[in-house]
């Protein structure tokens, strides 16, 4: 059984130990918060620091990327065509034999 004294000792210790025990409960919760803001800066300061680039590289990339729709484009168009000459092929029986 617990004497006096050491109860005397834990009645006047207990919000103490309540007052650790939340903030170490909140922890985790209040680093992540930490470091969801540390990582919006970083964010935010990478997209300041990254160069736009100029107009005539991005009309040049846009001229590439056409240009590779439409070779793509014209490679698909040629499978189909193709396709449909097989497909024409089979239609015929040879009767000479």
């Amino acid at each position: 059984m617990i004497d006096p004294v050491h109860m005397q000792n834990v009645v006047t210790r207990a919000p103490e130990v309540a007052r650790v025990q939340r903030v170490q409960e909140g922890a985790p919760e209040a680093q992540s918060q930490v470091f969801a803001q540390e990582l919006a800066k970083e964010t935010h300061k990478a997209e300041e620091t990254v160069p736009v680039p100029p107009e005539s590289a991005r009309t040049e990339w846009k001229r590439e990327k056409k240009k590779k729709e439409e070779r793509e484009r014209g490679a698909s168009e040629k499978r189909v065509k193709d396709a449909s000459k097989e497909k024409d092929l089979g239609r015929f029986v040879d009767t000479t034999a």
